[in-house]
C-alpha cells in the first residue's frame, strides 16, 4: 500500500457568528478586528453578500493593489481569518454585470450593506509561515491547545 498524497485532515466543531457591515465599513479591517476581539484562532468565512463602493483587490502575480471605484456587488467572499493574517479572495460585478475578482486587501468599502456568516473552528489554530514553494506565507493548520 502506498502512502496517500493527501495530508489527513484535521476534524473541527465549530462556533458560527453573523454580522452585518455598515456603509463606510472597510470589509477586511472590520473582520480582522472582530477576530481579533473575540480571541479566534481559526476563522473561515462561510458566506457573504453586499455591496461595495471601493474594491481594492490584488490581481494573480500582481505585487501590489488594484482601487476600482463604483457601484460593485459582492458575489463571492471566501477565505481563512487568523490572528497573525488572513488570505481572502472577493468576487464582485460592477453596475453591468461585469466580473473581477482576486486577493482582498483593505480598503474594501460597504456600499449599502455586508452580511457574513463566520465560523470558529474551535479545535484548530491557524497560522502563516513562509513555504519556498509558494514564495508567500502560506496557512498552517495545527491543532488548538
Amino acid at each position: 500500500m502506498t502512502e496517500s498524497a493527501v495530508p489527513a485532515p484535521l476534524v473541527s466543531g465549530g462556533r458560527f457568528f453573523a454580522m452585518r457591515l455598515k456603509p463606510g465599513e472597510d470589509v477586511l479591517d472590520t473582520l480582522q478586528a472582530f477576530v481579533a476581539a473575540n480571541d479566534l484562532k481559526a476563522v473561515g468565512i462561510v458566506t457573504s453578500v453586499g455591496s461595495l463602493t471601493h474594491a481594492m483587490i490584488r490581481y494573480a502575480a500582481r505585487p501590489v493593489g488594484a482601487l476600482r471605484e463604483g457601484l460593485f456587488e459582492i458575489v463571492s467572499l471566501i477565505g481563512t481569518i487568523e490572528p497573525t493574517g488572513c488570505h481572502v479572495h472577493i468576487s464582485c460585478s460592477d453596475e453591468n454585470g461585469d466580473m473581477f475578482g482576486g486577493h482582498m486587501l483593505s480598503g474594501c468599502l460597504v456600499r449599502t450593506t455586508c452580511e457574513v456568516v463566520l465560523v470558529d473552528l474551535t479545535d484548530m489554530a491557524f497560522g502563516r509561515e513562509y513555504c519556498p514553494l509558494s514564495t508567500w506565507d502560506e496557512l498552517v493548520i495545527s491543532p488548538r491547545s
